[in-house]
């Protein structure tokens, strides 16, 4: 569907990569939910096997949503859409008041391991343990957090993560009335396997051995 002849070409392809991003957003955010009846608290603290994979899933598009300088950065898409006529500024409350909610609650401090920890430096934290976690990996950025700040940053992180998720959902529908698309886009087309190598015998592409 074309975009709206009041944004600028240049407009509409960075607000196209919010929402291709925002879309994998939406497909973490349905993973979160369907597995929260699964999810038990253990002292005051999320207790599930497997919580940080999933969680990993909703880190990697909100890291970049969170970036002011990625192509997909809210700030970026928030400002775009601000500067706009007063068409694409239509919906802007919610996620403007999210978003400025949000920022508030970063700048906040928590006291954890006996000393002050802005919110926001512990979102950092929990957003990089997510997205690089790896339980093969010896140098796991997920134990650093939890030596560092003990289970609370789990807490802390994992719902100033969802909070932030939120807020992109809000504005990518503001997005997609601008651009004048459907608020839910089809699901990004998965990169076709490369072709097999003409050298290598059929068995081998059979068996994968």
């Amino acid at each position: 569907m074309q975009g709206r002849p009041t944004l600028e070409a240049e407009v509409q392809d960075s607000l196209r990569s919010f929402r291709r991003n925002a879309v994998h957003v939406r497909q973490a955010l349905d993973v979160l939910a369907a597995s929260a009846s699964q999810m038990q608290m253990d002292g005051g603290y999320l207790q599930e096997e497997g919580l940080i994979e999933r969680y990993k899933l909703l880190s990697i598009p909100v890291r970049r949503a969170l970036n002011p300088t990625d192509r997909a950065s809210f700030a970026q898409a928030l400002a775009e859409l601000e500067s706009s006529d007063g068409g694409a500024r239509d919906g802007l409350t919610r996620p403007r008041d999210a978003w400025r909610k949000l920022q508030q609650e970063l700048e906040s401090m928590v006291v954890l391991g006996g000393s002050r920890v802005p919110r926001r430096q512990i979102l950092a934290g929990w957003l990089d343990a997510a997205a690089f976690y790896d339980k093969l990996d010896r140098d796991r950025a997920y134990d650093h957090l939890i030596d560092q700040w003990g289970r609370a940053a789990e807490g802390i992180g994992s719902q100033l993560m969802e909070d932030a998720a939120r807020a992109v959902i809000l504005l990518d529908e503001a997005a997609a009335h601008a651009l004048g698309e459907p608020v839910i886009l089809p699901p990004p087309v998965k990169t076709p396997p490369p072709p097999p190598d003409p050298k290598e015998s059929w068995w081998r592409r059979l068996f994968g051995r």
